[in-house]
C-alpha cells in the first residue's frame, strides 16, 4: 500500500531543556509542563527547523479569568504575522514564514518579545517578573519531505576542512547602536577571536546601514582598518590588499558574526526590554552579511588558489599601512 506526501513535525515541549534565554525554570500545572517568560521583556528559543517556508504553533497556557497574552514573534530577525485562536486551556499562536526567514539558517532562531510583565511568587522564592506560559512549540515544513541526504559526506567532508585549514572565532561581542540620518550604525567589538592560529584580543567591526548596502571597517590595534562592502544584491566586496588565505578567513569570520550576535543576545537582554524591531534589522543585516562571506568562500575554494599549497600554521598577516 502506497502512503501519501508527509511532513515532518518539529515539537518542542518547554518542560524539558531548552537552547536560548529569556525564560524560567520549568514548571508543571495540571500534567501541562510550560516556562514562563522573563524576567524581561525579550526571549530567545532556538531550534532545528528545515529549510525553506513553514509554519508554527506557540502554545500559551491561560488560566481562567486571564487575559490573553499577545507576544510579538520573529523569526531569524523576521517578524511574523500571529493569528491567535483559543483551544482548551491554551491561546494557540499560528504564524508562518515565507524562504527568506530561513535562507542560509543553519537553525531557527524565535524571539518572543512580550509587551507587559507582571510580579508573581516563584514557588518557594522571591517575587519574580514574568510575562507568558509557553508550554509547546510546533513547526513543520510548507513542503513535502524531508529531502535525501545524498550531499551529507561532502557537507561533513567540508565542514572539517574549512575547521583544520581555516580556523576562526568570532569571541565574545559587545555592541552599540546608533543612527547617521538615515543610515544606522552598529559598532561590535569582538574579545578574544582568532583567525586562523592567531588570537585577535581586540577587532572593531563598524557597520553602516544604508540604502547603497552595508559598509564595513574592520581593524585590529595597530593595523589600518579593512573596509568591506555588501551590495544590495548580497555581494560581498573585499579588499584588494590581503592575501587570499587572509581575505577567506576574514570571510569565515564574517559568516560567524550571526553566532556571535546570538550569544550577545543571550547574555544583554535578561531583564531588558529592547526596541526589538532595532534587534531584528540587525540580525537580518548580519545573515545577509554571513550569506555573502559564504558566496566569497565557495566561489574562493572552487576557482582559487590551492588552499592545500599553503601552510595554514602561519600567522594571520594584516595589510601594512599605506596598502589596499
Amino acid at each position: 500500500m502506497q502512503t501519501g506526501p508527509w511532513r515532518r513535525r518539529f515539537m518542542h515541549d518547554l518542560l524539558f531543556a531548552i537552547e536560548g534565554s529569556g525564560w524560567h525554570e520549568p514548571e508543571l500545572k495540571d500534567s501541562i509542563g510550560f516556562r514562563w517568560s522573563g524576567p524581561g521583556h525579550f526571549s530567545v528559543l532556538r531550534v532545528p527547523a528545515p529549510v525553506g517556508p513553514g509554519r508554527g504553533e506557540a502554545h500559551v497556557l491561560l488560566m481562567p479569568g486571564e487575559a490573553v497574552p499577545a507576544p510579538a514573534i520573529f523569526l531569524n530577525g523576521h517578524r511574523l504575522e500571529v493569528a491567535p485562536r483559543r483551544l482548551g486551556a491554551f491561546d494557540v499562536l499560528d504564524f508562518a514564514w515565507d524562504a527568506a526567514a530561513m535562507a542560509g539558517e543553519p537553525r531557527a532562531e524565535f524571539w518572543f518579545h512580550a509587551e507587559r510583565l507582571r510580579q508573581l511568587p516563584a514557588p518557594g522564592e522571591r517575587m519574580r517578573r514574568v510575562g507568558f506560559r509557553l508550554s509547546t512549540l510546533v513547526i513543520e515544513p510548507a513542503a513535502h519531505g524531508p529531502a535525501a541526504a545524498g550531499e551529507a559526506l561532502a557537507l561533513i567532508a567540508g565542514r572539517r576542512f574549512l575547521q583544520e585549514r581555516l580556523p576562526v572565532a568570532a569571541g565574545r561581542a559587545r555592541l552599540a547602536f546608533r543612527s547617521d540620518g538615515e543610515a544606522r550604525l552598529l559598532d561590535m567589538r569582538l574579545e578574544g577571536a582568532r583567525l586562523g592560529p592567531s588570537p585577535q584580543p581586540h577587532l572593531a567591526l563598524a557597520l553602516r546601514a544604508a540604502p547603497t548596502g552595508l559598509d564595513l571597517a574592520l581593524a585590529a590595534p595597530g593595523a589600518p582598518a579593512v573596509p568591506l562592502h555588501l551590495d544590495v544584491a548580497g555581494t560581498l566586496v573585499l579588499p584588494g590588499g590581503l592575501a587570499p588565505r587572509e581575505s577567506l578567513l576574514l570571510a569565515r569570520l564574517l559568516a560567524a558574526l550571526p553566532d556571535a550576535y546570538a550569544r550577545w543576545l543571550d547574555e544583554a537582554m535578561v531583564g531588558a526590554a529592547p526596541d526589538a524591531e532595532l534587534l531584528a534589522f540587525w540580525r537580518c543585516r548580519l545573515s545577509a552579511l554571513a550569506r555573502g562571506a559564504e558566496g566569497v568562500l565557495a566561489a574562493t575554494l572552487a576557482d582559487g588558489p590551492d588552499l592545500f599549497a599553503g601552510n595554514p600554521a602561519l600567522p594571520f598577516a594584516w595589510p601594512a599601512p599605506g596598502s589596499g
